[in-house]
């Protein structure tokens, strides 16, 4: 939705905006890995080892967004989930307040998480911008950069290019499919439909008489401890 929409320069101008370390260090305790310009994390099969997270720079920020065309003092709806993510309100007033420190006023709208799901995927009025946390089970680029790929119900980006990549990926050896996913990523990251935040923490507490591993696709499953 605009103004997010075509404009490349104002997606991009909210990442320089937004201090990822400074988020994790002060809320997460710096456990909050910070996103490297992607939705996968360092587990995934796909994962692109050369892509940089955005650094923090308002200026830069600043300067993208004037020649962006967006004026300054817009405001913006940003719907927040309660009660899923962890210290979903904290986060969000957090890169509300960084924002408008380069001229964006994001209004923060929180509300129950089956609220924010009924309008995310049912009626498709989520607001220009929202918190949202996601994975896949398979722990690879093909389940997970599906959810963003053009026709896909999840998907809130229609790019047609991505959407090639990754039928490339999925139709091609199991060799070659890393080059597909590097490219969808890299591709990804430049167009910048996401602020890219961090990985969610996991943190765990179990008795030391328990052995257990945690998975990394966050499930807890009775029948795994011992």
């Amino acid at each position: 939705k605009a103004p997010l929409k075509d404009n490349k320069k104002f997606r991009q101008a909210l990442n320089y905006a937004v201090d990822k370390e400074g988020i994790s260090k002060s809320l997460f305790n710096g456990k909050a890995a910070v996103s490297n310009c992607q939705v996968l994390t360092p587990n995934y099969f796909g994962y692109n080892p050369d892509l940089k997270p955005y650094p923090y720079d308002p200026a830069k920020a600043k300067a993208l967004l004037a020649e962006s065309g967006v004026p300054a003092g817009t405001q913006i709806e940003f719907d927040v989930p309660v009660g899923v993510y962890l210290q979903s309100s904290e986060v969000a007033q957090a890169v509300a307040s960084q924002l408008e420190e380069i001229g964006v006023k994001a209004k923060i709208n929180e509300m129950e998480f089956g609220t924010y799901m009924n309008k995310y995927i049912r009626s498709k009025e989520l607001a220009p911008l929202s918190y949202l946390g996601q994975a896949w089970p398979t722990i690879d680029a093909d389940g997970f950069l599906t959810m963003f790929e053009p026709g896909n119900p999840y998907a809130y980006w229609d790019n047609a290019e991505f959407g090639k990549l990754l039928a490339d990926g999925r139709t091609t050896a199991t060799g070659k499919r890393i080059a597909a996913y590097r490219q969808a990523t890299r591709l990804m990251c430049e167009e910048a439909p996401v602020v890219f935040l961090f990985a969610q923490p996991a943190t765990y507490a179990y008795a030391k008489r328990v052995e257990w591993q945690p998975r990394g696709d966050d499930w807890i499953r009775a029948f795994d401890f011992k």
